[in-house]
């Protein structure tokens, strides 16, 4: 089955090569670099791949398991092709809050947000698929990044997101974190891929068959980053990871906190105006790490770049404006939280979201060994994003 579907992708790949190199007009945009750095390769033709860009082969199934303690664990998969035809999945940000905090929420102010799956779809039958457990940020949930976990999944990734109840917007303003016995963040990780696992086991679960556990990486954004990291080193299942705005890591003290650097391929992603992790912090936590490595960086992005924060409500003025009509007081740090990167001089997220998908989707089959070479996974590639204005460097070793 895991031949099958390679070689459909193999085939996409020679499909999306082709079309590459119909519609490049430069035979030769080459630099050289130092050793081990990635540069523009040799012919924009070959080099300039946007195979990832567009959503992948599977439809999205989404399934939600809970851990022993009772913590949710969100989890998307590669659905069977029947499932396109199914009601999508709606998500109300509202329903994260206390009844107190819901009760003062007119209906007006709960934007229901459209993810691009369906709840309780069939999963597809060429599994197993690769494996990502992904991180959400502080006062985040296991939604918030539903382009990136959807978009994972329709390229054949079944991708894990539990709730860390310890810093979620659920557990910090609703009810999720009573009775819930406060555990570290790469222990839910870990915990999570166990539950998955467990789950899967059972024939009526839609992960019966579906997880290579050969092919299994870890990803987070902001303080899901930080966990990210840590997981890499303290799990070796996990044999990939991305830290999406990542800091270094500061103890009571606000000095840097001494964290063990992941031996296993890597890649960070940071906003050059986030303005909640310092970009040269996330370079600063890229430079130390071993090769293979990537660093990706979007031009006058904010923090929120990564998710669709910025998108849910954006038509009723975002989730501040929401927040400030329903008179609700939940303080500056979270309501600036909720807007670093949705302001008028940012980049708008959605127009980063190709990029982000491309070298996520690129990176994660390069470092799980799906693709023996990396597809598109360059500057050359970069520079075919018109909305976006972005850089990819990298450290393979060589």
């Amino acid at each position: 089955m895991l031949t099958t579907r390679r070689a459909l992708a193999c085939s996409l790949l020679v499909l999306a090569g082709l079309l590459a190199a119909c519609s490049s007009g430069d035979s030769d945009t080459s630099t050289t670099g130092a050793k081990g750095t990635t540069t523009t390769a040799t012919a924009a033709a070959d080099a300039a791949n946007r195979a990832y860009v567009e959503e992948g082969p599977n439809p999205v199934g989404t399934y939600t398991i809970a851990l022993d303690d009772g913590r949710r664990v969100v989890i998307w998969y590669p659905a069977a092709a029947g499932a396109a035809d199914l009601p999508k999945e709606t998500f109300d940000i509202a329903s994260l809050l206390s009844p107190a905090l819901q009760a003062k929420i007119s209906a007006d102010l709960r934007p229901q947000y459209e993810i691009n799956a369906h709840p309780g779809a069939d999963p597809a039958t060429d599994g197993p698929y690769p494996v990502v457990v992904f991180s959400h940020g502080y006062a985040g949930f296991p939604e918030q990044s539903a382009d990136l976990v959807t978009h994972l999944a329709s390229w054949g990734f079944v991708v894990i997101a539990p709730d860390h109840v310890e810093r979620s917007l659920d557990g910090l303003l609703g009810t999720a974190a009573q009775g819930v016995t406060p555990r570290k963040d790469p222990e839910v990780l870990s915990a999570s891929l166990d539950a998955a696992i467990a789950d899967a086991k059972s024939s009526s679960s839609p992960l019966n068959g579906l997880l290579d556990l050969d092919e299994v990486a870890v990803a987070g954004h902001s303080a899901g980053a930080g966990a990210a990291y840590l997981a890499a080193s303290s799990d070796k299942r996990f044999k990939a990871f991305i830290s999406y705005s990542v800091g270094t890591g500061q103890g009571a003290d606000g000095k840097a906190v001494e964290r063990p650097v992941p031996t296993i391929p890597g890649m960070v992603m940071l906003g050059t105006k986030d303005g909640i992790i310092p970009p040269a912090a996330s370079k600063t936590v890229y430079e130390g790490m071993n090769p293979p490595k990537y660093l990706v960086q979007i031009a006058d992005a904010g923090h929120l770049v990564f998710s669709d924060i910025c998108l849910i409500g954006r038509d009723k003025g975002g989730l501040v404006a929401l927040v400030k009509a329903a008179g609700l007081d939940l303080g500056e740090q979270l309501l600036r939280l909720a807007n670093d990167g949705c302001q008028k001089d940012h980049l708008d997220p959605a127009k980063a979201f190709p990029a982000i998908d491309q070298f996520s989707v690129a990176f994660l089959r390069s470092a799980l060994g799906i693709d023996p070479e990396p597809v598109g996974l360059n500057q050359a590639t970069a520079d075919t994003f018109k909305t976006a204005d972005v850089t990819i460097t990298g450290d393979t070793g060589n």
